[in-house]
């Protein structure tokens, strides 16, 4: 089988015929003679520098081999290059320029059995190979990547033959998984070898999966290492799919912030050469695997590598909200609200800045806020698709800022999202107009949404939820507020309760009760037969304060209607709920306000109107509610029979339920025909409050009684504001931290009565002196 190469005999000695002692000298023999070719791999490490003449005589042998369709010859020298491999990996950068030489003429051939065996070849090369000769070697990196070129074309590889399209292709994709997990990946070259491996693994996982379709998981670890060709085993698509999965993941398990850059714009540019931007659900389904994939330190960059994506065109062309920059907006959705996959070093406020920014920029296009999308019937035939998009474009920024409220990367950080919208509502302006166009209704509407958006994301911080580090057995006064909105945040934009716009009045009272909801800890507001004192910071209670005094203002608007008065209920009741105790006292001067201003008439309207009876069913609604949270039995039907004897004489308005969408006004058909007659008595109403909400310390109620009855306005009232000196629960004091006190240390006092002295009683010096 092996015939004599005279002219290479002669230049060749010792190392030539080593060689050609291990190939099989009778017909039917495979693989080396194992004596020989163990003799051939000590003679080879015992001597490195003879392996590059043991490289290039291969070389030379497999060149001749090839052109004499010798096939059994050329599995047997890729043996010998596996064993010398193996033997000799020291000294690998002597003769890897042979390696890959022989390497690139096997897969040349096509043969499916000599590419799998070079495959096989490739993964142990890899294993050893550090790269440090790539980029200075000019000709080693050109074969090289001329050689990893070639293996990812196989990945892609087509054939009328299914079943050797489907082996080449798993050929390719073990060798890019080897050539991953090398060392030389990350060598000089890299950007070389990552423009071929990325766009190859891609090709697979979006291409021939299907854009509609997301990418499986849980396919298990497939070993490179042992082919399944050469088992006989039939290779199946899902193989195929699951090692490039597999690959795409080590790539960017291994890669550092810089590569992970270069990695995610060939993805990109992958999808946009493609066009596989839509359906998302393939491409996001990927950037998922990715996020997961890469070290924790590195997932701030999906978020501002996506992000850049999105600024590179203008916002406020109409072309802009496209299928690219839905699927963008998809995949930072993704990896924001990932589980698990908190974002490390990610600039909270930049990131919210540039979402909100690219928001408004939107509106300038859509002119709405697409909330849903249209339901059947309400236009001709099928969804547009520009409404997916864009519908897709808002609700994603929407739920990414959620996201980012969801994971608590710094104290206080909710406070200071909240604290960046509630300034974007620019709450002073008198413009009509803001931003280049958009309406001021419009604009703050979308704001709120914002708003809502993170009130409801930062429940999963909540002290009642599971994530919590707080426990929700502990007092409500136990709570630390790091980890929820303070209710202070809001007191910015306190002002848009009294807007000339109703919807912009009904939306702000719509986000405040949302987040005062989301951030109400107490559970009982009794404990051991004393109210719970929850309102300590003096920012909340200038919050607790401007709302009050703003309530005043704002029933006395003009286009007061139905949608206000069912926003001011729910505020007091959200309030109350909120702040407990102290908030309850303060609004009951509020209350009696309201009322007093029903009875007089400051309410414009007759006193038998609508708008009065539904303000004064908000007074009684709320004590009900007071009644029912502090378990006040007497007080509760006390005011149920109060609303029994209105509705009974038409006086009554619903306030507890919202109004239909889109109408506003007060029901006609409600309205009394006579002013009302049932009113609530303060009388009543303090008799039956002050048993349960007086202190410890008010044994007769006395402090509690002057505060129920002050007037509001009065001298009494704004005394009570003023110093409003909150009384904590009766051990607060033990739970305060301190410094310890020297002066009344037993031992420095038992150290002071050593030193203390008789006292010398005399009138005067000489007197003294004289003694």
């Amino acid at each position: 089988m092996v015939s004599c190469f005279s002219p290479l005999c002669t230049r060749y000695v010792k190392h030539a015929q080593l060689i050609k002692s291990c190939y099989p000298t009778k017909e039917g023999e495979k693989g080396p003679r194992s004596s020989e070719l163990s003799y051939l791999t000590f003679y080879a490490s015992s001597r490195p520098a003879k392996l590059t003449k043991v490289g290039s005589y291969l070389e030379k042998k497999v060149e001749r081999d090839i052109a004499k369709g010798r096939k059994q010859n050329n599995q047997v020298s890729l043996d010998i290059v596996k064993a010398l491999i193996q033997s000799c990996h020291r000294d690998l950068n002597l003769f890897s320029k042979w390696i890959v030489r022989i390497l690139n003429r096997i897969l040349d051939t096509r043969d499916i059995e000599l590419v799998d065996l070079a495959c096989e070849t490739f993964v142990i090369f890899c294993n050893y190979h550090d790269g440090s000769t790539l980029g200075i070697d000019p000709g080693l990196t050109k074969d090289f990547e001329q050689l990893l070129g070639k293996f990812a074309d196989f990945c892609n590889y087509t054939n009328a033959d299914e079943d050797l399209t489907l082996k080449m292709q798993y050929v390719g994709h073990r060798a890019m998984q080897a050539a991953v997990t090398s060392n030389a990946f990350h060598g000089p070259d890299f950007k070389a070898q990552l423009d071929m491996v990325v766009p190859a693994l891609l090709k697979s996982l979006i291409i021939s999966g299907g854009a509609e379709n997301r990418l499986e998981k849980g396919y298990g670890s497939i070993d490179i290492k042992q082919s399944i060709i050469s088992r006989g085993e039939p290779v199946e698509l899902t193989a195929i799919e699951a090692l490039a999965a597999q690959t795409t993941g080590i790539l960017f398990s291994k890669s550092n912030g810089a590569a992970v850059r270069s990695a995610l714009a060939l993805v990109f540019q992958f999808a946009e050469k493609k066009e596989q931007w839509w359906p998302p659900d393939r491409i996001v389904s990927i950037m998922e695997l990715v996020l997961d994939s890469v070290q924790a330190q590195y997932r701030y960059l999906l978020v501002s590598e996506t992000l850049l994506q999105l600024q590179s065109k203008n916002p406020m062309e109409p072309t802009y909200l496209n299928s690219k920059n839905a699927s963008l907006v998809y995949i930072l959705d993704s990896v924001i609200n990932a589980i698990n996959a908190p974002l490390l070093g990610v600039s909270v406020l930049e990131v919210l800045n540039s979402l909100f920014t690219l928001l408004i920029k939107t509106l300038h296009v859509t002119t709405i806020l697409r909330e849903k999308l249209p339901a059947e019937g309400e236009q001709d035939g099928p969804i547009n698709q520009q409404v997916l998009y864009e519908y897709g474009i808002h609700q994603g920024i929407l739920h990414s800022m959620g996201g980012l409220a969801s994971q608590q990367y710094y104290q206080n950080q909710l406070d200071d999202m909240v604290g960046y919208l509630i300034a974007k509502l620019r709450t002073s302006t008198t413009l009509e107009v803001v931003d280049g166009g958009l309406p001021i209704a419009l604009y703050r509407h979308v704001v709120l949404v914002c708003l809502d958006n993170i009130v409801l994301a930062q429940k999963s911080l909540s002290p009642s939820s599971e994530k919590s580090i707080n426990s929700a057995a502990r007092p409500p006064s136990d709570i630390p507020l790091d980890d929820r909105v303070s209710a202070s945040s809001w007191t910015p934009g306190i002002g848009l309760l009294t807007d000339k716009h109703p919807e912009t009045r009904s939306d702000f009272a719509r986000s405040l009760v949302q987040c005062l909801e989301a951030t109400t800890s107490i559970q009982e507001p009794i404990i051991k037969g004393y109210p719970v004192h929850i309102l300590h910071n003096h920012s909340d209670i200038v919050f607790v304060n401007t709302v009050i005094h703003t309530i005043v203002e704002w029933v006395q608007q003009s286009d007061f209607d139905a949608g206000d008065a069912y926003a001011l209920y729910a505020v007091l009741y959200a309030l109350s709920h909120r702040f407990g105790v102290d908030v309850t006292i303060k609004t009951v001067p509020l209350v009696f306000k309201l009322q007093s201003m029903v009875q007089n008439g400051t309410i414009k309207g007759f006193p038998g109107g609508a708008r009065s009876c539904a303000l004064a069913a908000v007074t009684v609604a709320w004590l009900n509610s007071v009644g029912k949270f502090y378990h006040v039995d007497n007080l509760v039907e006390y005011t149920e029979r109060i609303q029994q004897e209105r509705e009974r004489s038409n006086q009554w308005y619903e306030v507890t339920i919202p109004p239909p969408d889109h109408n506003r006004q007060f029901v006609e058909h409600s309205q009394p025909s006579s002013p009302i007659t049932a009113y609530l008595d303060r009388h009543v109403v303090v008799e039956s409050l002050s048993p349960k909400l007086r202190d410890e310390q008010d044994t007769h109620g006395l402090e509690l009684e002057s505060k129920l009855y002050a007037e509001w306005g009065s001298e009494a009232f704004l005394s009570h504001e003023q110093s409003m000196r909150i009384r904590a629960s009766k051990d607060i004091n033990e739970r305060k931290p301190r410094l310890s006190n020297p002066w009344s240390s037993p031992t420095h006092s038992k150290r002071e009565s050593l030193k203390k002295k008789d006292s010398i009683k005399v009138e005067n010096l000489k007197e003294a002196l004289s003694k």
